[in-house]
């Protein structure tokens, strides 16, 4: 009999996801270093609203038309517009600053240059970068994971005749070759991915952002209905996939084996 929580098959990564600016597109990667941060440069930077709030793809759903990249060692940030524009610029740290992100502070610099202008185009409203200090902007944990299975499942209980986008959950590993909602065995549990380590901490609550098309930023599914409808738990909350936090740095890259230890 098979123990609990190990792949019926040789799971494996399938894809790296990540974004250099909180709830802008996400970027694909075939590789990548994994520090006790999580993956470098992703969540770096955070974009800040008229009211001086981070923005979310929830709110500003144009956000998700742009796409960043962002090369640490030369400090240097590219903002891919939904035209064909790219604004490639050092980046320029400018006054400390302050704000609540999920009830948490976020400490940063704001960034002098031509992004918060583009990105006020853009939304509509006037916007501003800011960098994080002390860490990513993550939302919780270093690291989280989806698995294929569990994409699948979900696109069926939705009635569709193709997986949904895995983007739409932006998680920053996508995982194959598990049995749908597998990954919620590897909860407490370190998970070996590539040469790096990663300590699954919880289940990854669901909120709106996951009814909106990764690509138009538009909703156009109720998926948190669907999940809701057989995946609620007894706290009332909606999960999928799961956050972990970094215990041994490593290498990450499409193709390598995922194994609970």
């Amino acid at each position: 009999m098979r123990a609990v929580g190990y792949p019926t098959s040789v799971a494996r990564v399938r894809a790296i996801y990540l974004s250099p600016v909180k709830s802008l597109g996400l970027m694909q990667a075939e590789r990548t270093s994994v520090t006790r941060n999580g993956i470098p440069g992703d969540r770096a930077f955070v974009v800040l609203d008229h009211r001086d709030e981070v923005a979310t793809l929830r709110r500003y759903g144009a956000l998700a038309h742009a796409r960043t990249r962002f090369d640490a060692e030369r400090d240097e940030l590219s903002l891919l517009l939904p035209d064909g524009r790219e604004v490639t610029g050092p980046v320029v740290d400018g006054p400390e600053h302050e704000v609540l992100m999920f009830g948490r502070p976020l400490h940063g610099r704001i960034v002098h240059g031509p992004w918060g202008r583009r990105l006020s185009e853009l939304t509509g409203v006037p916007m501003r970068l800011m960098r994080a200090l002390g860490g990513p902007a993550q939302d919780s944990h270093a690291m989280s994971m989806l698995s294929l299975g569990s994409v699948e499942q979900l696109s069926s209980r939705a009635g569709l005749p193709e997986p949904l986008d895995p983007r739409r959950f932006r998680n920053s590993l996508l995982i194959e070759g598990t049995a749908p909602h597998e990954e919620d065995a590897w909860v407490g549990r370190d998970v070996r991915v590539g040469t790096a380590v990663l300590r699954v901490a919880d289940r990854d609550q669901r909120c709106s952002l996951i009814t909106k098309n990764p690509d138009s930023g538009e909703r156009d599914l109720d998926t948190l209905r669907v999940l809701a409808s057989y995946r609620r738990q007894d706290d009332g909350q909606v999960c999928l996939g799961v956050y972990a936090d970094v215990v041994e740095p490593g290498d990450v890259a499409v193709g390598d084996p995922v194994q609970p230890i």
